[in-house]
């Protein structure tokens, strides 16, 4: 049964064929129509936040710019009411089988009955594309994303530079279930394993709730001298809550708080590029759209390690 907006592709040059001497006399009458199906895309987002969600989003909206009217791509966003909740992101998933797109775009998790419904979708034929968290065992058919065990090796990399090979870690995560976390955690491990003395006292999870972050912040510091945020939360709580740097830890990194690096609140942070994201998202499906293939089933979109030295080079890229 898969995969049906391949079909479509076809069909089209079938009757593109039949139809090529009726269209030579049309053309001269009315304006032209677009030569694909509608392509019809939905984006299940599981945050609509003001420093990462909501770039990726513009990412996707800037690539339909570009190329959903050439392709004749029809996207449409869907948002939990309440934060990464997945049964509302579930709900939404089923509704959007049952409309019968071809493509839906999700973040990776690892919940039983989200994937039982995407199992629906792949029985229908629908594109399957993971942004920013692939699945460990579902047979997506596309991510693109950053490479989260490289993102953690490199926020190791640069913990060790900035703390001369010594530090007692704490470490604050989203939440248990997200691929891309467990993956970053562990490119971290493998960044500090040349270091003996950088010792990682904590590893404790704010459920991406910035509130719950405070609390941790709080109470982490009475065994840990070093912060180390591997999710956006974190750093976009801090940034919020202080506008210069407090004295409760010597050295704080994390992702994505662009305002906590200027204000310097953060040393420094693994910026990923969420505007490429959304933007390939829809580069990918145009290629489909035309070719019946993605270039590649796993694109990693850029990183890099911002801080206030290199802040205005790489903002203003």
């Amino acid at each position: 049964m898969k995969r049906k907006f391949g079909n479509r592709k076809r069909l089209l040059f079938l009757a593109a064929g039949v139809g090529l001497g009726v269209l030579a006399v049309c053309m001269a009458r009315r304006p032209a129509i677009n030569a694909y199906p509608v392509t019809r895309v939905s984006v299940i987002l599981p945050h609509n936040d003001d420093g990462y969600w909501s770039l990726i989003r513009e990412g996707i909206e800037e690539g339909d710019m570009e190329w959903g009217g050439r392709y004749n791509i029809d996207i449409k966003f869907f948002v939990p009411q309440l934060n990464y909740n997945i049964p509302q992101m579930t709900e939404a998933l089923r509704q959007q089988v049952a409309a019968k797109v071809d493509v839906v775009v999700v973040q990776g998790n690892e919940d039983p009955e989200f994937q039982a419904v995407l199992e629906e979708a792949r029985e229908e034929g629908t594109e399957i594309i993971c942004m920013d968290t692939p699945f460990r065992d579902f047979p997506y058919d596309l991510y693109v994303g950053t490479d989260n065990r490289a993102a953690g090796q490199l926020i190791g990399q640069e913990l060790a530079a900035l703390t001369e090979g010594r530090a007692d870690v704490a470490v604050i995560l989203g939440a248990e279930g997200y691929l891309n976390l467990e993956e970053r955690l562990e490119g971290f491990e493998e960044a500090l394993e040349p270091y003996p003395d950088i010792r990682i006292q904590s590893v404790c999870y704010d459920q991406y709730d910035g509130l719950t972050f405070m609390q941790l912040y709080h109470s982490q510091s009475r065994e840990a001298n070093m912060l180390v945020c591997l999710e956006g939360t974190g750093g976009l709580a801090l940034s919020h809550t202080y506008t210069e740097r407090d004295d409760e830890y010597q050295v704080i990194v994390g992702f994505d708080s662009y305002e906590g690096v200027e204000s310097g609140v953060l040393d420094g942070i693994v910026k990923q590029d969420t505007r490429q994201m959304g933007r390939r998202i829809v580069e990918e499906i145009a290629g489909f759209v035309e070719t019946g293939r993605y270039s590649a089933r796993d694109i990693y979109t850029d990183i890099i390690w911002l801080t206030s030295e290199n802040y205005d080079e790489v903002m203003n890229e």
